[in-house]
């Protein structure tokens, strides 16, 4: 079994990699992303701890969280930030060691946008897929409608690009072709590690 940690800045072409390690490679995909809205759902330990760190203020009238309420609150309260990141992360982690422990698949990939102090290291090997901020700002603008300043004050508060470096083993660089993201995997998982 080959786990990689796969992560990149937003707009970078994390959701292109995955695709073609899924497709061509078989891989099995976890995303920290996907893993956190899924401790979120009512009675779950995530939705539990966060509503009663912030208040049910938070709740949609069907008891769901608002995630766009929520998303406001944190971008704006670093408290509240901490705090629900404090909850969330370690809980996030210990169910991709778990997805991990009991998965059959031979290569594992682990998609995270953000690398933070309490990151796991369940994977052999960090990935970073790299793209130049006008590739990202540009794909922002034609795959989620974002405008340029909202896009550059996401970029903003991502990781710079030297932390990315100094955290990953390879760099995929995604201001090119599909092609040549497919050449630079193949070249990558033909050696170990």
């Amino acid at each position: 079994m080959r786990v990689i940690g796969l992560t990149g800045g937003v707009g970078a072409g994390k959701s292109l990699v995955l695709s073609i390690l899924k497709e061509t490679y078989g891989a099995e995909v976890i995303k920290a992303d996907e893993v956190a809205h899924e401790l979120m759902e009512p009675g779950e330990e995530g939705y539990l701890a966060v509503k009663s760190a912030l208040g049910e203020d938070l709740l949609n009238p069907d008891g769901t969280i608002d995630r766009k309420a929520l998303a406001a609150r944190i971008f704006q309260d670093d408290r509240a930030r901490k705090t629900v990141d404090g909850i969330i992360h370690p809980m996030v982690w210990k169910t991709i060691r778990d997805k991990i422990a009991t998965s059959q698949a031979g290569l594992i990939v682990v998609e995270f946008a953000i690398m933070d102090e309490k990151m796991d290291d369940s994977w052999e090997e960090m990935w970073y897929v790299r793209a130049s901020k006008e590739n990202r700002i540009r794909r922002l603008e034609e795959n989620r409608g974002y405008t340029r300043e909202h896009s550059e004050r996401i970029i903003a508060s991502q990781a710079s690009e030297s932390e990315f470096l100094n955290r990953c083993t390879r760099v995929i660089e995604n201001n090119g072709s599909m092609e040549d993201v497919k050449r630079q995997l193949a070249e990558i998982l033909r050696s170990r590690g």
